[in-house]
């Protein structure tokens, strides 16, 4: 029983080892109120080709970086999940899970944490906490450490470029129209 148990917490402790987090953030002028009015109103469903266009650039990182004759790209579909906002203080956290629709074995999960904070009246900052585990075992760990992290890490940084290029837009349009 008790090497049973030791095993355990082994493999414990060895998956905990396999998940790799993620951290970006990026600043919005517009206020926090605004940013999580059209983050989480109506139709949620915006947000996902934001996801598919960030890991195309991602995608296009890896092509860069990647090794001579490296294999053509797996085309994929990615959705996201926005989950309920937790509000504390002052800040908003919206839980996002991001997939890959299409042979989603070959793909790890991001589960996310979207944080909206307000730093004044029209200033906001973005920030993404995540993590994920590489698939496919000790194969997709060492291919994750050689290569696949910097290409989560730039889809995370392209992701919050596109949300906030995205807000921006809403709102220059928004102030427009009110004029």
């Amino acid at each position: 029983m008790a090497s049973r148990r030791a095993r355990t917490q082994d493999e414990a402790t060895a998956m905990a080892m396999n998940t790799m987090l993620l951290h970006d953030f990026a600043y919005v002028p517009v206020s926090a109120e605004r940013v999580c009015d059209r983050i989480l109103g109506g139709d949620r469903d915006w947000i996902t080709p934001l996801a598919a266009a960030a890991m195309g650039e991602g995608e296009a990182l890896r092509l860069r970086i990647g090794p001579l004759g490296a294999l053509p790209m797996l085309g994929k579909t990615v959705s996201v999940q926005v989950g309920d906002p937790l509000t504390r203080d002052e800040v908003t956290v919206v839980p996002l899970t991001w997939k890959a629709t299409t042979a989603p074995g070959l793909f790890p999960v991001l589960s996310a944490d979207l944080e909206v904070a307000p730093l004044d009246a029209n200033l906001t900052q973005l920030t993404l906490r995540g993590r994920y585990e590489p698939p496919l075992g000790a194969v997709g760990r060492r291919l994750d450490q050689l290569l696949m992290h910097r290409v989560a890490e730039a889809s995370v940084r392209a992701f919050l470029g596109r949300l906030v290029a995205t807000l921006s837009a809403t709102e220059t349009v928004e102030r427009a129209s009110a004029n």
